[in-house]
């Protein structure tokens, strides 16, 4: 009886060592943020780890975000480095399988600072996270200057709220692109004050034309010059020349328009793990 005792307890004591190992397993690949020197207290990185899967559990989408002090690293290499880190390291090793969104930070300076990297993978990620949202990224959020005053938490943030927006847009079937441009949402307040805006001017238009028709009822003008009582008819001129001496003629050239901004894309393309990728960044 004691040894069925004891054999039932070595059992059970093996199916939880076996839990535990699938459990201690499956939080390390549940595991998304990766800050290899501290730039995140652990409070913010467990923020953005929260927010990244309610981001997987809303869209079945992948996002890892990793931050690093990679010296020696040309900003032309940036491309390959992280294609290459998402292919062997999170690429078909989480239940989302392929598709992702890469956010790579290197925090080594150069001569120009250091930089960061955005890398769509999988047959939709780097679809849906090209060179058109890379860009946006770019020039049009708070996620470079935030990045250089240090407040990286905000910046990576940011981006991940960015990413739910795109995401959402990407579930119609029309996700946001140079010919689906993404414009942000009028807030009540702008709208309220652009309504009082068109209010003001249209009270003032109405004014105006409302004076200009009344003045033109009244067509009794009094006459203030005395040349305004003269008889035009019993004045005739028989003949008249303009001469000019010089001329001078002044051409000025139409400007041409220039575009300027951060974050710089390339356009999709296959690693050399034969997975698809999009990707650019900058520096900051």
């Amino acid at each position: 009886m004691k040894k069925r005792i004891l054999t039932v307890l070595l059992c059970l004591a093996t199916v939880m060592l076996f839990m535990l190992g699938v459990s201690a397993a499956d939080d390390v690949d549940s595991k998304r943020v990766f800050d290899d020197k501290g730039y995140l207290s652990d409070n913010e990185a467990e923020k953005l780890q929260e927010h990244i899967k309610r981001i997987q559990d809303e869209y079945q989408f992948d996002v890892v975000i990793r931050i690093a002090e990679i010296a020696d690293l040309p900003y032309t290499s940036l491309e390959a480095f992280t294609d290459d880190y998402y292919d062997t390291n999170i690429n078909g090793k989480y239940k989302f399988g392929k598709d992702g969104l890469l956010i790579f930070l290197n925090m080594y300076e150069d001569d120009d600072g250091r930089d960061y990297w955005l890398n769509g993978c999988g047959e939709h990620g780097a679809v849906w996270f090209d060179n058109y949202f890379i860009n946006y990224v770019g020039k049009k959020t708070s996620f470079t200057s935030r990045l250089g005053n240090g407040r990286y938490y905000e910046a990576l943030d940011e981006v991940l709220d960015l990413t739910e927006v795109f995401l959402k847009q990407a579930a119609t079937g029309k996700p946001y692109s140079d010919s689906n441009p993404y414009k942000i949402p009028m807030s009540k307040k702008k709208f309220a004050i652009l309504a009082l805006i068109e209010v003001g001017v249209g009270w003032l238009f109405g004014k105006g034309y409302a004076s200009r028709l009344r003045a033109s009822m009244n067509t009794a003008i009094k006459r203030t010059e005395a040349t305004e009582y003269i008889d035009k008819s019993s004045f005739t001129i028989t003949g008249s020349s303009d001469m000019f001496l010089y001329s001078n003629v002044t051409r000025t050239p139409i400007p041409t328009e220039t575009r300027s901004g951060g974050g710089s894309g390339s356009s999709v393309h296959t690693s050399s793990g034969g997975n698809l990728h999009s990707g650019g960044g900058g520096h900051f």
